[in-house]
């Protein structure tokens, strides 16, 4: 897996990324790394990132890097690859340095503004049950909560992780003879070209809706469409959700993309889908559907309520049959398939008070929350607790107020990962759409105490009530101030509120 400077800097000059001289160094690269703290003796360190500072190449050297690559020339004696894009050149070294690993397993990439997780989860679920049944290990994820390659599992910082770290796990997986692989694919990784190089066999398009517009993120709707869309440029087999907004402009993308060679449909609506979902039904513990496929018709059965969540189930379904997983492995997998942290309901103990903890954090996911709780509780009262987080997603404020307008009864505003911003300031911003719709909304920062006064109210209220927590899901912790805080999760609030309401 040693390459030579000289081998490097002859491909990226082939690429057209190299601008300094070439090296005719034949010193090997041992190690790839962009983080000054993770350098060793051999390593190839990249000087990546807006807040990159000089100290840290410095620090990187002292650690024993043996070159750096950078846009620009930072004057030390050290061998350096300067290059065009350093966002492009960290895939296409990555590539070369593990030798296409993704090459040795199958890889699935799934985008979408809403469910990826849940997506991601479903397939590994199956995947996992199927490579059981064959006497096999485990396969490999990667998700925006946690990932597992065969050698390393832990949680995850980035949704996707930038590409020296991609490749890594990806030659973990290799290295296990591990057989596939799933992944969530972000917008930010497609923009930044941190999956540039990495051709997936199965693409997944879930759905599309405003989220990720700020200035450190996407300028705008567009950008963040076509930086997901971009998936499908690097994807051999297309699975598209023809429930999504956008539709036709998803499925032209994929019909016109120079890789795709099939795509694959699933719907809870239109009767065209290769993979249909008819005659849904909800239950409070559980739901069913009849699935329409081009080689089955029969019932399949899931722990996870929303309809939202049969459209994600549909997907890895298309997904798992196109790895020809049976039928049976299938339905087993979805009926006991359970992610902490969406979809978790809660109830009284006389049943009159409902409490949904879910991860929705913006407009299509609130939405979709808002759609499963008024399915499994028509004539229910509904309180929302919510927030939005700081920092990034600016535009996702004035949405979330948008629907919660729209959709709750009660309207209870609070903290959610404010980072160095006032929770204060972002409430009000929420709470702007909700006052021009002439509604109004309580703002208790706290968000235990806001959580707590959202049962006060429920058990104050002369009927049915459903409590929607939304935005942290399973999280454990809480950033303020730009510090990981613990907190102990929403369920945790949830259950110690519900065990205080008195017994009728």
């Amino acid at each position: 897996m040693k390459k030579t400077l000289r081998e490097i800097c002859r491909l990226l000059d082939e690429r057209g990324q190299l601008k300094s001289p070439l090296l005719t160094s034949q010193a090997s690269v041992q190690n790839l790394s962009y983080n000054s703290k993770a350098v060793s003796e051999g390593t190839l360190f990249f000087c990546k990132g807006a807040h990159f500072k000089p100290a840290y190449l410095e620090q990187a050297q002292a650690l024993g890097a043996i070159a750096y690559v950078s846009e620009q020339d930072y004057g030390l004696d050290l061998y350096l690859i300067q290059v065009e894009d350093i966002r492009l050149a960290m895939p296409i070294i990555a590539d070369f340095f593990y030798q296409a690993p993704y090459q040795a397993f199958h890889l699935t990439g799934i985008t979408g503004t809403k469910g990826k997780t849940t997506t991601t989860f479903y397939l590994t679920k199956i995947l996992d049950l199927y490579q059981e049944s064959l006497g096999k290990e485990p396969t490999a994820y990667l998700s925006s909560s946690s990932y597992y390659d065969g050698v390393d599992q832990g949680e995850s910082h980035l949704t996707t992780p930038e590409s020296l770290e991609l490749f890594y796990r990806f030659n973990h997986v290799r290295e296990s003879a591990i057989d596939f692989m799933t992944m969530e694919v972000s917008s930010q990784a497609l923009k930044y070209h941190r999956v540039a190089e990495v051709p997936f066999e199965v693409g997944a398009f879930l759905n599309i809706s405003t989220d990720h517009i700020s200035p450190s993120e996407h300028p705008n709707f567009e950008d963040y469409f076509m930086s997901k869309l971009k998936l499908f440029d690097q994807s051999q087999l297309a699975v598209i959700n023809l429930d999504a907004d956008h539709i036709d402009r998803i499925y032209q993308r994929a019909s016109d993309s120079k890789t795709v060679k099939k795509i694959v449909t699933v719907s809870t609506k239109d009767e065209k889908a290769d993979y249909l979902a008819k005659n849904i039904v909800s239950g409070s513990d559980q739901q069913h559907f009849v699935l329409h496929a081009p080689d089955f018709e029969g019932e399949i059965r899931m722990k996870m309520l929303g309809r939202f969540n049969v459209e994600n189930a549909l997907v890895a379904i298309a997904i798992a049959r196109y790895y020809q997983v049976p039928y049976e492995i299938i339905k087993k997998a979805l009926q006991a398939a359970q992610t902490e942290g969406r979809m978790e309901v809660y109830h009284s103990t006389d049943k009159r008070i409902h409490a949904i903890v879910d991860f929705a954090h913006n407009k299509l996911s609130l939405e979709k929350l808002f759609e499963a709780s008024r399915q499994m509780y028509p004539k229910a009262h509904s309180i929302v607790v919510f927030g939005s987080a700081g920092d990034k997603a600016i535009s996702r404020r004035k949405d979330l107020g948008e629907v919660a307008a729209q959709y709750a009864d009660e309207i209870i505003l609070t903290m959610d990962d404010p980072g160095t911003e006032s929770v204060e300031k972002i409430c009000q911003e929420i709470n702007q759409p909700i006052q021009a719709a002439q509604r109004q909304a309580k703002i208790i920062p706290n968000r235990p105490q806001a959580i707590d006064y959202a049962f006060q109210q429920a058990s104050a209220y002369d009927g049915e009530v459903v409590v929607l927590i939304a935005g942290k899901g399973d999280e454990d912790t809480m950033k303020i101030n730009g510090v990981d805080q613990a907190y102990p999760t929403d369920r945790y609030y949830v259950k110690q509120a519900l065990e205080e309401i008195p017994k009728h």
